[in-house]
């Protein structure tokens, strides 16, 4: 595969650049141009990963755990092209990107398993004390997501 990159950042769906650019050292091959992230772009990713956590942050563990170990197979299946590609990006070695590569698939199905295990959950419910001093305390509940 022979990629050149264009430069820009994907923001909720759509690649976008700056006027303002930089120079990248790759480990090997050529220099690319790139777009500098602006004010503006990191507050539309910022905005657009926000409306993402409605769905995803709402959505059942079955279909999150789904969602992580997907991204975990899509990332294996591409990647030699990955690779290639961040050491353009990047100008980090491919050894090193294929370390990364390894920690970063093993760290989403990880998180997969660890949300279907429910053990995160750690339901907590302290009854009130109405009669504590100096003052009284309402019931509590705790559920970590």
């Amino acid at each position: 595969m022979t990629f050149t990159p264009h430069g820009k950042h994907l923001i909720a769906g759509a690649w976008v650049a700056g006027d303002a650019r930089f120079q990248s050292a790759p480990a090997h091959g050529p220099s690319h141009s790139f777009s500098k992230g602006a004010p503006a772009h990191v507050n539309a990713a910022c905005d657009a990963a926000e409306e993402a956590f409605w769905d995803y942050g709402y959505s059942t563990r079955e279909a999150r755990a789904a969602f992580l170990n997907t991204i975990a197979d899509e990332i294996e299946a591409r990647a030699e092209a990955i690779t290639e590609i961040g050491t353009q990006e990047t100008g980090l070695p491919e050894a090193r990107l294929n370390g990364e590569r390894g920690r970063t698939t093993g760290q989403l199905r990880l998180f997969a398993s660890h949300i279907l295990s429910a053990e995160y959950l750690d339901r907590r419910y302290d009854e009130a004390l109405p009669d504590r001093q100096p003052l009284p305390r309402p019931d509590l509940r705790m559920m970590q997501r």
